[in-house]
């Protein structure tokens, strides 16, 4: 993936696509970064359209505070705080069950827009490297593709797939608040003509990040410190500069690569299952 034409370019699209996602969602960013985020909407999702075989129970509260115990997402008390935000925000609906007992939960239209955006984002990266990904772009409002598609998604990470595996220099990043988005858009500070991540110094404002990001002032500069410690990144010589090193660079593009392969096979074994069961019928 990362040997193809059009990878720089797909990650310079997919990175403006995460940050202008991470920013227009600044509520559920409160209790969740965005990674932990979308794999929470992504497993709430995966129960709801039954799990890997596509016959289990669905969405109960209690169903996915175990899994997200089990997946070390989450503990079951930051589930039902994530879940009564998402619920209040609109993203969750009650439904009505035969059996009272039970807490079935649906996700709402709404919810289904935001993971489209993200997954529109993801297609529209890979569209740069093979314009015949545009044909997953369609079926994207196919109710039958997209259940089969979430459950191709969701049940790698469900057996144990992650995607840092691929990537670990980043998981500095990855788990701050923001950190992925802070470092998309300082790679974005770079020129456009120019290599994807940038290699020369690129400006910096901590201020500008701060108030992007709705996160401290302090965060992003211990952030950035412990990227400097870690040897990711360099400041200077003048203070509104930083550079990324080469194994943040690496560690970036690995990162991108191992996200487009797993979008691009699931949405691959999602058509699959689709044609396969348009035939049956």
């Amino acid at each position: 993936m990362r040997r193809r034409p059009g990878f720089a370019a797909a990650m310079r699209l997919h990175a403006r696509a995460i940050v202008t996602l991470f920013y227009g969602n600044s509520l559920l960013n409160v209790l969740m970064n965005d990674r932990a985020r979308a794999i929470f909407m992504l497993v709430a999702l995966y129960l709801h359209v039954g799990g890997r075989d596509g016959d289990g129970p669905g969405l109960t509260v209690g169903a996915l505070k175990d899994l997200c115990v089990a997946l070390d997402l989450c503990s079951r008390g930051r589930c039902e705080a994530m879940l009564a935000l998402l619920r209040a925000a609109g993203y969750f609906e009650a439904v009505p069950h035969a059996d009272r007992r039970r807490r079935l939960l649906a996700p709402t239209e709404k919810l289904f827009a935001l993971q489209h955006a993200r997954w529109l984002a993801h297609v529209g990266a890979l569209e740069k490297i093979d314009p015949s990904a545009r044909r997953h772009r369609a079926v994207l409002d196919d109710p039958a593709f997209v259940r089969a598609f979430v459950r191709e998604l969701g049940g790698p990470y469900v057996a144990g797939f992650r995607l840092l595996d691929h990537a670990p220099d980043l998981c500095l990043f990855v788990d701050r608040n923001a950190g992925l988005p802070i470092l998309f858009a300082l790679a974005l500070e770079g020129p456009e003509e120019g290599p994807f991540p940038p290699v020369a110094p690129v400006r910096l404002s901590i201020n500008a990040l701060a108030t992007r990001f709705a996160v401290s002032r302090k965060h992003v500069l211990t952030l950035l410190r412990d990227a400097e410690r870690d040897g990711l990144v360099l400041r200077g010589p003048e203070q509104d500069r930083i550079t990324m090193l080469p194994r943040l660079r690496d560690g970036f593009e690995s990162l991108l690569a191992t996200i487009l392969v797993y979008v691009s096979r699931a949405a691959e074994r999602a058509s699959v299952e689709v044609g396969a069961a348009e035939l049956a019928s």
